[in-house]
């Protein structure tokens, strides 16, 4: 691989405008535009570096592009963010140090090479090349992970994003030692390194070496590099696509809004080995503390968690329906996914049909009931004054609406009426 491979890089509006802003001081392109570039991948991020004056040059460079500035700072991370409409740029001044040391910090060799921005040098001291052309993520250097331990889940990221790509045995090692070193790093970073992993369809594989590198179940359970089994978590997330599918050929409707990364994280969840009698709420809430997962996430989790398989009565389905609520496709997904055994299997199978016709009938009207009868209504069917005799009789109308049992506002007078005979007689 020479340098012709990258020369139109140095053509692309943003990098003109990169070098216009830097005058005379040295510029480098590097990371992932140069990785993705070798591979034949779209990117949109350009990440350079230059040597001294980087305030002064983002200043420049986010009037020329035009681009909103964000200061970074921090070790590991570009100093400046520029966020353009088509483009976002990475900048980092490395000031005092060499090119050679800026690159030597970087976690992975195929993101540790350089591009002159000007004459077109390629500048890679260590091999990044040819593991590109391996197919190889390997660390940079021995510190890769210890001085950041948050790229021990990059990896297993970016082996999801790069085609055809393994990790260097040496690298796994490295990153397994670095495992405990997850708990001391905030906990954003790590959320949003998760996310992006059970974001992506093939997850089960990010999941299959957060096993190896003892992140799953040891993370889940608070204490990150300690080593246990993972239950099925990883067979749950290899069936969900063909659960999904299955759903797709009788509504595609449905199965096109299933939330897959929820349904995903359910799944790490309901496999927790028992520890101590926490169970997998226990640690979902211990998780969602942590700062692992927002309060939104842990919610769905919590609510996939609701079920161990798909009720069979009509009157069970209508309840299922509506305490699922918009989530209720993802819930038969990841019900179907959990179903071990032919007969489980079955089982979802032969509900199914029905269960996706009822939510076409009638599922906005069993996952937020029409209101039927105001409280003022109910005060002067009744004869109460306001409180809570008022909210329970609205509940029980709303429940028999969820059941099936009352449709019209005369059916709903008519179940007051019937509730106020029985508690008098």
């Amino acid at each position: 691989m020479t340098s012709r491979t990258f020369r139109l890089l140095l053509h692309l509006p943003a990098v003109r405008a990169l070098l216009e802003a830097c005058g005379p001081a040295e510029c480098h392109l590097v990371g992932g535009i140069l990785r993705d570039r070798a591979l034949g991948l779209p990117s949109h991020d350009v990440d350079a570096v230059v040597a001294g004056g980087g305030r002064e040059i983002a200043e420049r460079l986010a009037a020329a592009l035009p681009a909103r500035l964000v200061f970074l700072g921090g070790k590991e991370l570009a100093a400046y963010r520029l966020v353009g409409e088509e483009v976002t740029v990475d900048l980092w001044d490395r000031e005092e140090t060499t090119l050679h040391q800026d690159l030597a910090r970087r976690d992975f060799t195929v993101n540790a090479f350089a591009l002159d921005a000007r004459s077109g040098e390629l500048i890679d001291p260590f091999g990044g090349l040819a593991d590109l052309e391996r197919r190889l993520l390997r660390a940079t250097t021995p510190e890769s992970f210890t001085g950041d331990p948050l790229r021990v889940l990059r990896l297993p990221r970016l082996l999801l994003r790069l085609p055809g790509f393994a990790a260097d045995p040496q690298t796994l090692t490295l990153a397994r030692a670095s495992t405990p070193g997850l708990a001391r790093v905030a906990a954003e970073r790590v959320r949003d390194e998760l996310a992006i992993l059970f974001a992506h369809p093939e997850a089960h594989r990010g999941l299959a070496l957060l096993v190896a590198l003892d992140v799953y179940p040891g993370l889940w359970l608070g204490r990150p590099g300690e080593p246990g089994k993972p239950g099925g978590a990883i067979a749950e997330l290899e069936a969900l696509p063909e659960r999904i599918r299955e759903m797709r050929e009788i509504d595609t409707t449905a199965a096109d809004t299933v939330d897959a990364a929820a349904a995903r994280l359910a799944a790490t969840f309901a496999h927790l080995p028992a520890l101590n009698g926490r169970g997998p709420l226990h640690c979902l809430e211990a998780f969602r503390d942590a700062g692992y997962l927002t309060r939104q996430e842990a919610a769905k989790v919590a609510l996939l968690l609701g079920w161990e398989e798909l009720p069979a009565s009509g009157l069970g389905q209508r309840r299922f329906l509506h305490r699922a609520g918009p989530l209720w496709a993802t819930a038969v997904a990841s019900l179907g996914a959990r179903a071990t055994g032919r007969a489980a299997l079955e089982r979802w199978r032969s509900l199914l049909p029905g269960l996706l016709d009822l939510a076409r009938r009638e599922g906005e009207t069993l996952f937020d009931p029409p209101r039927l009868l105001t409280g003022g209504e109910v005060q002067e069917l009744l004869g109460v004054p306001q409180g809570p005799e008022v909210g329970k009789a609205l509940a029980a109308v709303r429940q028999a609406q969820v059941d099936g049992k009352v449709r019209t506002r005369e059916e709903a007078v008519g179940l007051l009426h019937g509730r106020t005979r029985t508690s008098t007689d």
